[in-house]
This record gives C-alpha cells, sequence and structure tokens, in this order.
C-alpha cells in the first residue's frame, strides 16, 4: 500500500511540473480521437540546439539533419563546455577546440541530399533557412557569461518572441549561452513592474533538456535565477547511446552500433553527409581534438573499426520525435525513444526500468530498450538521403486505436482495444501489444489477450486503485528494409 501511494504521489508531482506546457503540446500528441500521427508546422516542437562542438555533438548534428522535417528549429547556436572552448585570445588558451566551421559544412553537406529527402517527407527546412539559424554564443571559456555574444541575443529574441507552446532548449555543450541569454532579460526587466509576469511567462515557457551538467551556469546561475524553469535533466541515460554503450546496451541489441551494421546502414554508399559520420578507429581525426584518439587505428582496440563512436546528446532530440506514437513529449515520465524521467524539484530526472534481461532496475534501460527500432528509423532516412524515387525507401506504417488514447475503466471492466495499421509502400504488417510497466502508476500487471494480433483485451485488475495507470503500446512493424514501426501509447486510467 505504501508503495502505491507512492506512486501517486509521484505522478501527482509530474502533473504538476507537466501542466504548464502539456496542453500545447497535446497537439502534436493526439487528434480529435486521441491518435497520433504527424501534424502541421505549427505543431511541431518547437526547439534551440545549443552544442559545443565534440566528436558525439557532429554525429547527433548529422542524425538531427536527418529529422530536421520534425521540429520547428528556432535557433543553431554554438556554445562552450568544460570539455571544448575556443580561448579569448588572451590568457585563456583554446582547449580541445574543434573551430565552428564545420557545422556550416555539415549544412552544405545537407544542401546536396536535400532535394532527395522532401521526396520522401514534407517539411525539410531549406540549407538556407538553417544557414539563418546559426549563431555563435559564448565559446571563449567554459563556464562564461559575461560576454553579450550573437548566439545569446537570439536566444533571448526566441524566449521573448510572442510564440504558442513550449519552447524546448538542448544543451548537447554547457549551457553558458542560454544562461547569458537569461541573465540579458533579467537585466532589462527585473526593475521593471512587468519583471514578474514575464519570468513566470518564461518559467512556464522554456524547457531545458540537459545532458551531463558540463558548465556551471546550470546551478550557479539559472536555478538561483529562475528557479520555476523546468529542466529535463539526463545525468546518466544518455551514456546507454554514448562512449560506454557496451557496458549498457544489452548484448541481443549491440548489433545495432557495430561495424557491419553501420558501414551497410550509413557509412557506405549514403551520400556526403554520412561520410562526415564519426565511429571508432576510422582514421579520421577531430580537427583541434587531438585528445580525442577515439579515431586512431592503434587505439581503442577493445572496438572494431567502424564501431558506433556516441551520440550522447541525441536523446534530447529523440525525446520529442511525436511521428513515433510514443507521446514522449507529452509527459516526460511516459517515456521513448529519448529515455525516462521522474520528476524532482526542478523538472525531471533519469530514472530506471526494469531490464528484463537481468530483472533488475537498470538506469539506461529506458534508452537502450529502443536502440534497434531508432537505429532502423535512421538507416531508413539514410537510405531518403540517396534515394530520389519514393517507391525505392522504406517509410513508416501508421498505427491507430478505434477506441482513442485516453481511457478510463472500472475495475473488473473489460477493456478491449482495436488496433489498426497500413503502409505507404505496401509492405506487410506485424502486430504486438504489451505494457510498459515502468510507465505505468499501476504497480502490478495486466493480462493481454491477443497480444500478437490488431485487437487485444484484459480486465482491469482488482487490486487497481483509482487514479492507477496502465500504459499499453501498440507496435505496427513493417516487412520492409529496414523493418520500421509505428506506436500507440493507449493510457488507461482506473475510475
Amino acid at each position: 500500500m505504501q508503495a502505491r501511494t507512492l506512486r501517486r504521489c509521484l505522478v501527482a508531482a509530474a502533473l504538476a511540473v507537466t501542466l504548464p506546457f502539456t496542453a500545447a503540446t497535446a497537439a502534436q500528441a493526439a487528434g480529435e480521437d486521441g491518435n497520433s500521427r504527424g501534424g502541421s508546422s505549427s505543431s511541431k516542437p518547437r526547439i534551440i540546439v545549443s552544442q559545443d562542438g565534440e566528436v558525439d555533438d557532429m554525429d547527433s548534428f548529422i542524425r538531427f539533419l536527418y529529422y530536421a522535417n520534425e521540429f520547428d528549429i528556432e535557433g543553431i547556436v554554438y556554445s562552450s563546455s568544460r570539455y571544448h572552448y575556443a580561448g579569448d585570445g588572451a590568457g585563456v588558451q583554446p582547449f580541445r577546440w574543434t573551430g565552428t566551421e564545420w557545422l556550416s559544412h555539415y549544412i552544405d553537406l545537407y544542401e546536396k541530399i536535400y532535394p532527395n529527402l522532401r521526396k520522401h517527407a514534407d517539411g525539410y527546412p531549406s540549407p538556407a533557412k538553417l544557414r539563418s539559424l546559426y549563431k555563435i554564443g559564448n565559446i571563449d571559456n567554459v563556464s562564461e557569461m559575461d560576454k553579450v555574444t550573437e548566439g545569446s541575443e537570439w536566444i533571448k529574441k526566441v524566449i521573448l518572441a510572442d510564440e504558442p507552446g513550449p519552447l524546448y532548449i538542448q544543451s548537447w555543450g554547457g549551457l553558458n549561452t542560454t544562461a547569458r541569454a537569461l541573465k540579458s532579460i533579467q537585466e532589462q526587466y527585473q526593475n521593471s513592474r512587468k519583471w514578474p509576469d514575464i519570468q513566470r511567462k518564461i518559467s512556464k515557457k522554456v524547457v531545458i533538456y540537459n545532458i551531463l551538467n558540463q558548465d556551471a551556469t546550470l546551478n550557479d546561475y539559472i536555478k538561483p535565477n529562475w528557479p520555476d524553469l523546468k529542466i529535463v535533466d539526463n545525468q546518466s541515460q544518455f551514456w546507454s547511446f554514448a562512449y560506454q554503450w557496451t557496458r549498457q546496451v544489452p548484448a541481443a541489441n549491440q548489433y545495432a552500433l557495430k561495424a557491419p551494421y553501420l558501414e551497410q546502414n550509413f557509412l557506405t554508399g549514403h551520400g556526403p553527409l554520412l561520410e562526415e559520420y564519426r565511429t571508432y578507429r576510422d582514421g579520421k581525426p577531430t580537427p583541434g581534438d587531438d585528445q580525442n584518439n577515439r579515431w586512431r587505428p592503434e587505439q581503442n582496440l577493445t572496438y572494431a573499426v567502424h564501431d558506433f563512436i556516441s551520440e550522447g546528446d541525441s536523446p534530447s532530440f529523440l525525446y520529442l520525435l511525436d511521428f513515433n506514437g510514443l507521446r514522449s513529449s507529452q509527459d516526460p515520465t511516459f517515456g521513448g525513444w529519448g529515455g525516462r524521467f521522474a520528476p524532482n524539484a526542478s523538472g525531471w530526472i533519469d530514472t530506471a526500468d526494469v531490464n528484463p534481461s537481468t530483472g533488475a532496475a537498470d538506469r539506461a534501460y529506458p534508452q537502450t530498450r529502443w536502440v534497434v527500432d531508432l537505429q532502423n528509423d535512421f538507416a531508413a532516412r539514410a537510405d531518403w538521403g540517396v534515394t530520389p524515387k519514393y517507391r525505392d525507401a522504406n517509410h513508416n506504417p501508421t498505427a491507430s486505436v478505434r477506441e482513442g488514447l485516453n481511457l478510463k475503466a472500472k475495475v473488473g471492466k473489460t477493456v478491449t482495444l482495436h488496433g489498426r495499421g497500413g503502409d505507404p509502400d505496401g509492405d506487410a504488417l506485424t502486430y504486438r501489444w504489451w505494457q510498459y510497466t515502468d510507465a505505468d502508476t499501476y504497480a502490478g500487471t495486466v493480462a493481454l489477450t491477443g497480444a500478437a494480433s490488431p485487437t487485444t483485451s484484459f480486465t482491469v485488475p482488482a487490486d487497481a486503485k483509482p487514479g492507477d495507470t496502465i500504459h499499453l503500446i501498440l507496435e505496427v512493424t513493417d516487412n520492409g528494409t529496414p523493418a520500421l514501426k509505428h506506436y500507440q501509447r493507449v493510457i488507461v486510467t482506473v475510475k
């Protein structure tokens, strides 16, 4: 009983911190019938990407460009971190500095595949638009936020813009440029009568996705001065998609991160942008970062040449990909391609799922459970970039649930769910229903009938309490190459 009470309290806390922006994301998470599928540009997540130019930022940025049609991109800002900074030309010397030109070069390479990408999906931003969004922020030193920079002024402008919905600021490096933008707003307005309303509005709008703590500005400036601003804090799950992935990813899923898979699906014959994708021992140095020896063929011999190296920052935007139907941006406690989180004092912190291979709570598993799915999805988009005809590549199936995605049911009631799938390529489909028990607030499991068919049913257990939630995931998988999925998450709340 105490465990159930604790779980209900945590859910109440999650709802309390989610409410400021859930209504805005509901439009992209559910249509009138409660089924998610695409959306207009106005319903896409508004995001600013800030990064520090580490090799895994480079790889994450490549993946990001293939998914650029899924976002309303408001800025691409260069910051520093404790791992990478440019120096100030005076007393501060550069540290592992990779320069700022590589990002423009990647956009140039995106321009070469842009015509093909547009044949396969709507909404890809033009290369010119991306170039206009690229700004240099506070890069001189770790945690430097004294200077007003082009990047900080751009973030300030976007924060203050009267646009609906949340603004997701993604920290792939340090948060110093974002901190400078917030400080500039504070300095401009804190002595005016408007300040309390402005601060409240910004705290309701801005959601920071923080990867590690890569400088001191979050704890030293942002939290003390903006205590109500929400943070999705990924302090450990990202390692399962970063340099330490061999220690985190279950053995059965590691093939999607090893050399043969990467060579076949990304590195060979997939165009100029993916030719820049860095892997272990690939012989491609990262200019300016001599301390990163992972490219050297004689180093890191536990990895094969072309094994996955790192995309430790990709979870920050994978979490917002609602086209897949997981609804993870609607509430970080739901879990999805970007991991799963539990509420804390400043927003959310990464949490654990039970790993079925060990039976134990595993803080990496909320991310690693999706590795094969998200790699296959990226592989399909890699094909799009070099395939000029729609019919010659694979595309995601569709999925819907007749009853809707948010249901209520009493104890003892049998709930029947009719799923339906479709495929734009005419591929054969398979169905799978499963209970995402870690996302539930109900502490037990339900017995699903027809779990491998479009229609499933279960009876709400006798020990379920009013307000308990049961998360059921419908997976629709095509038989294309690579095999792609679309999900639907049905949340049953006990009456």
